[in-house]
């Protein structure tokens, strides 16, 4: 028999190759491999982080494993396994690596330095003080590779540049997307002050409203915060999902589908379960849980009354399957060799099905059917219609309409594509299930497993101190933390589940893609008669949530209708991703009305003061409104008049610069969550909060808010998060509800407490006061908006198709900002992840297999540092009496005006509007060559 034959690369990835696995396994008639011998071991002798060390490794050990599974220095962290992310850099005799396309066998009399190694007798470094000075870690999954970047350029070059800097730091990415702190924290660094960093970028000064402020000064909040946990991120020390060790702990992977659509006729598995050290493995034969969070159309709730009626149910382990990457098999094995190895083992005969992609083609009579009832997804109710609104009549505002226009535009799948891959690590002890995983929401996650497993909740505890990230619909549970608890309870023992980058990118679900038309009526002095908009979404085969498109809502027209058809498709499956339905419905309407303008030789801005809301859906008012004075000061700020081009496209050459401007207006409502405060004899507080800090600082805000309620500093309090067992309920870290909620709730309990204290006096000894509170207001005819705009200037080179940002303005009403330092992150990376929306991000399809060809960051061309301009913020705040302290809603927000500010920048510059995201290189010298041609 032939040997098995797989690539250096293929190794180095490890369960990178999910799916060449998958598409090699033998097929069920075929003969399998015999299972690969015990891996032959060596001893080196390395200095690791100034130690003399001999370490025992296993040959095919990368040193990315020996490091973090061997040594316990899990500050060193797996962020793509295939040399690309950069979050596993390490300096190896003082140059850097990626530890992860290292052989721990190469390192025979090399030098070491690993994050835990810049630390020296306790005291930080003072490239790490300046991280923390200058909030450079937000979620911090990739903050250990940046720093070791960071200190290898340093030492190679003690003064750089920024474009230096940039450059050397170009191969560490930040899916936050917080490359100016990052930059600036190791600029400040290199001019010997942690306070430098602000002068280090003079033409990115923070501008926030302050002398002429209707919010009056507050003691804590309002005042710049590093965050309580940044020395930890820092350090190392912060231990994420796949950080955690467990005794007798196993080790899982997934087989998964490399076909888009297919049968699964048998799975034969024997011969995987014959291998010494396969403990169990799951299929959708013997695991017929339910995925509840998974499916249920428009979002709703997976509750009881849902379930009966739900007919589109998506399972852990489904058959037939329906996209590539759907899991098929799961195995837990003593290390992760093994269970990789017992994959291959795995034989399974399919019955390839006809698949669609593309949404517009899904809903054709002749298409392909996903399921039974056809491709149009049903809501929750199994109603099987389009959503949509409408107000007055557009046939009537067409007609009354001086000029009517008409247009496609369309965006593409962009994936959430966290730092953290998904991981999960499962443990019973009895009936009682722990769960450690990276979720946005510890108390919903707990809800949504104890209902998926038919278990209570009281036996259901889950854990997420820290998380490399979030963007979206990670406030569930995840089918990775039920095949975790499917294999600990065969095997009876933990089980560590952690999927590739690979996997993550086809098996975790990313933005839904859209084909938006519309129909727009104007009179002669650019007011709008009618919109008219007729949308589709492409939801993958499980419709994960609503396949809303957003945007038309924000203008003032007395005659509007929708339709969106939520359609399933054969690729990764669709969900949130950060403002779900409105950047791409923002960048369509707002192209829609930038081109509107152009047509009617009207200035964007004068047309969209003209046109933008005034009150919600036109008859509902804002608690406050601030909109029109977010775009008069950028504006101004801006200098708007002298970037704009009002002949687009008349710079003379093949270089030339453009302006474009977008306004938002997001929710920021009220609703439930809860809070306890607690003070102790020693004059301590305590404050337990269900949250787990995605990276948006939800921690430092809470224990800011509680300082500021209570009158107390903020080192006099200790906040306690991220484990049900020991927190109440939060509404979850999506869509920008933490502060709004959970920190009313805490200001709720500090308010409570203190009364007792007032009553009954400190507590002393061992005595302890505890307050509760689980508040839920409510707007009273109302509706509760941020507001924002974007201003943007490019400069396309329109011989070659580069685009790239040479000037970026925020303004954002998000309310009181709480934290300026962690506000600020928050706008920058919002607007950096909106301009790769713009101009590089898609996961790409071979249409003739129906498989991705771009699963990873390199291949979908996620933003790096030399993508990332410097953004200028101003916040303009606001206080209209709701929420805590007037704070309203922020890290969504940021990122929703800014795919179609960038858009209309690119059309004021080169004259053609471009109507299909991304706007790459390839489709803007095609579209220019094209309209070339067709002028000549």
């Amino acid at each position: 028999m032939a040997k098995r034959r797989i690539s250096r690369r293929q190794f180095l990835e490890g369960t990178g190759t999910v799916l060449t696995v998958a598409a090699a396994a033998p097929a069920l008639s075929g003969q399998s491999p015999a299972a690969a011998p015990a891996a032959p071991r060596t001893t080196i002798s390395v200095t690791l982080n100034g130690a003399q060390r001999r370490l025992d490794v296993e040959d095919r050990w990368t040193l990315a494993e020996a490091l973090r599974d061997h040594t316990g220095l899990t500050g060193t962290k797996i962020g793509c396994d295939r040399g690309e992310c950069g979050a596993c850099t390490v300096l190896v005799d003082g140059k850097p690596v990626y530890s992860c396309s290292q052989l721990a066998v190469w390192m025979e009399g090399r030098s070491i330095q690993t994050v835990e190694g810049l630390a020296k007798n306790g005291e930080l470094s003072a490239l790490q003080k300046s991280f923390v000075a200058h909030d450079a870690p937000q979620c911090g999954f990739c903050t250990s590779g940046q720093l070791m970047a960071a200190t290898a350029l340093l030492a190679a070059n003690p003064h750089p540049s920024l474009d230096e800097a940039r450059a050397a730091m170009t191969g560490n990415i930040c899916r936050c997307s917080n490359y100016n702190h990052y930059i600036a924290a190791t600029l400040a660094a290199a001019q010997g002050s942690a306070d430098a960093g602000r002068l280090a970028l003079p033409d990115a000064a923070i501008k926030v409203a302050s002398a002429d402020s209707p919010v009056s000064a507050l003691n804590v909040v309002g005042h710049d915060a590093p965050r309580i946990d940044a020395v930890e991120r820092v350090s190392g020390r912060a231990k994420y999902t796949a950080d955690v060790m467990l005794p007798n702990m196993l080790y899982a992977r997934v087989l998964r589908s490399p076909h888009p659509h297919a049968r699964i006729r048998r799975i034969d598995a024997s011969k995987a379960r014959a291998l010494p050290g396969v403990k169990a493995i799951v299929t959708h034969e013997n695991c017929t849980t339910v995925w509840g969070a998974g499916s249920i159309s428009g979002g709703a709730q997976y509750n009881d009354e849902i379930k009966k009626i739900t007919k589109h149910r998506r399972y852990a382990f489904n058959n037939p399957v329906r996209f590539v990457g759907d899991p098929v098999a799961a195995v837990a094995a003593v290390n992760r060799h093994v269970a990789e190895e017992a994959l291959r083992l795995i034989a399974v005969d399919y019955e390839p099905l006809p698949f669609v992609l593309d949404p517009e083609e899904a809903l054709k009579p002749d298409a392909v059917k996903i399921w039974p009832e056809g491709n149009l997804s049903p809501t929750a109710r199994n109603e099987f219609q389009p959503i949509g609104q409408k107000r007055g009549s557009v046939d009537d505002g067409f007609k009354a309409s001086d000029r009517v226009f008409e247009e496609r535009f369309s965006t593409s799948f962009v994936h959430n594509a966290q730092m953290e891959p998904r991981s999960a690590v499962a443990h019973w002890e009895g009936d009682k299930l722990t769960i450690y995983t990276p979720t946005g929401g510890i108390a919903n996650c707990r809800t949504d497993m104890a209902r998926d497993l038919g278990i209570a909740p009281e036996n259901v505890r889950v854990v997420c101190l820290y998380m490399g990230g979030n963007f979206g619909n990670k406030n569930q549970n995840q089918d990775a933390d039920l095949i975790a608890a499917a294999l600990a309870k065969e095997a009876g023992a933990p089980v560590k589940l952690e999927l590739s980058r690979k996997e993550d990118y086809v098996g975790m679900h990313g933005r839904w893609p859209t084909v938006q038309y519309y129909k727009v009526g104007v009179k002669h002095d650019g007011t709008l008669q009618a919109i008219q908009l007729r949308g589709f979404s492409g939801m993958g085969p499980y419709r994960k949530n609503s396949g809303n498109i957003a945007g038309v809502e924000i203008y003032q027209c007395p005659n509007i209708e929708t339709s969106i058809a939520p359609v399933y498709t054969n690729r990764t499956v669709s969900g949130n991703f950060r403002g779900p339905e409105y950047p791409q419905g923002f960048f369509g309407i707002q192209s829609m009305m930038d081109d509107v303008a152009a047509k009617m030789k009207m200035d964007p801005v004068e047309f969209i003061l003209r046109n933008m809301t005034r009150k919600a859906g036109d008859q509902t008012p804002y608690t406050n409104y601030s909109l029109e004075e977010c775009i008069r000061r950028g504006a101004d700020a801006f200098e708007w008049k002298k970037r704009w081009k009002s002949t687009p496209g008349s710079d003379p050459g093949p270089i030339k610069r453009g302006a474009g401007v977008s306004f938002m207006a997001f929710r920021a409502g009220l609703g439930r969550s809860s809070a306890v405060v607690r003070v102790d004899g020693s004059g301590k507080y305590w404050v337990h909060v269900g949250v787990t800090d995605v990276g948006a600082g939800a921690k430092t805000t809470m224990g800011l808010i509680a300082a500021e309620a209570l009158g107390v500093k903020l080192a006099d309090l200790e906040v306690v998060w991220g484990d049900t067992d020991r927190c109440p309920y939060s509404v979850g870290e999506s869509g920008s509800r933490t502060t709004i909620m959970t920190g009313y709730a805490v200001v709720e309990a500090a308010r409570d407490l203190k009364k007792q204290i007032a009553e009954k006096g400190m507590p002393k000894g061992s005595d302890v006061l505890i307050a509760t509170a689980t508040p839920n207001p409510t707007l009273q005819g109302k509706v509760r908006s941020t507001f924002g705009a974007h201003f943007v200037e490019v400069e396309v080179d329109v011989d070659l198709g580069r685009a790239r940002v040479v000037k970026y303005l925020a303004v954002h009403d998000c309310g009181r900002i709480i934290n300026p330092l962690t506000a600020r992150s928050q706008i920058r990376g919002g607007a950096t992840m909106g301009i790769g929306m713009a101009l590089h991000e898609d996961l790409v399809y071979d249409r003739r297999s129906g498989t991705p060809l771009t699963p990873g960051y390199y291949g979908a061309r996620v933003a790096t540092h030399r993508d990332a301009p410097e953004i200028d913020v101003i916040f303009i705040e606001s206080d209209d009496g709701l929420g805590p302290f007037g704070a309203k809603s922020m890290g969504e927000s940021s990122k929703v005006p800014s795919p179609a500010a960038v858009a209309n920048a690119v059309a004021n510059a080169t004259g053609h509007r471009m109507k299909d995201l991304p706007i790459t290189r390839e489709k803007l010298v095609a579209a220019l060559a094209a309209e070339k041609g067709g002028r000549s």
